[in-house]
């Protein structure tokens, strides 16, 4: 099964949906269901892929466990998850030029995680394909434990988000 999941910003993130449901329909997941969590992208309806809008915390656990790939916006919560559970994730950041979010900090997220090797950068649509492929690659290997420096950068990115929603 192949998870993506686009978090629960309330700005809208169709590039990748689209470019997901578009993937599905030229069959780049193969025959693998693609479940998508929508989140607040509400005029967006998949036809190649099976979703939902939102996921309670324990679905959406039990989604990164089961994917075979996931892939996510760069929110730091989800990519904590992913991360623990394992996996390589390919990772598209929200950003600011497309009203994705407020800034850029995603992409600040990714290049650092993608420089040590945890995730799978996918800036834009046209990345997506030899995304996969390398996922799929380095998903079949063991991950190695994460560095100190990666959780700390996770944990400041938190922290700046919950500091921004109050």
């Amino acid at each position: 099964m192949v998870f993506v999941t686009v978090g629960n910003a309330v700005q809208g993130f169709r590039r990748l949906l689209d470019a997901v449901d578009k993937l599905a329909e030229q069959g780049a997941f193969g025959n693998e269901t693609v479940f998508v969590q929508r989140g607040n992208n509400l005029d967006f309806r998949t036809v190649h892929c099976k979703g939902e809008d939102f996921l309670p915390m324990e679905q959406f656990s039990e989604m990164i466990c089961k994917a075979d790939l996931a892939i996510s916006h760069a929110g730091a919560g989800t990519l904590f998850h992913i991360l623990q559970a394992g996996r390589v994730p390919i990772v598209m950041p929200r950003r600011k030029q497309f009203g994705e979010h407020v800034d850029d900090h995603q992409v600040e997220l990714v290049r650092a995680l993608a420089s040590e090797g945890r995730i799978i950068p996918a800036y834009d649509q046209e990345d997506l394909p030899e995304a996969i492929a390398e996922a799929r690659r380095r998903n079949s290997q063991p991950v190695p434990p994460p560095p100190s420096q990666m959780l700390e950068l996770v944990a400041k990115a938190i922290e700046e988000l919950m500091r921004r929603k109050r």
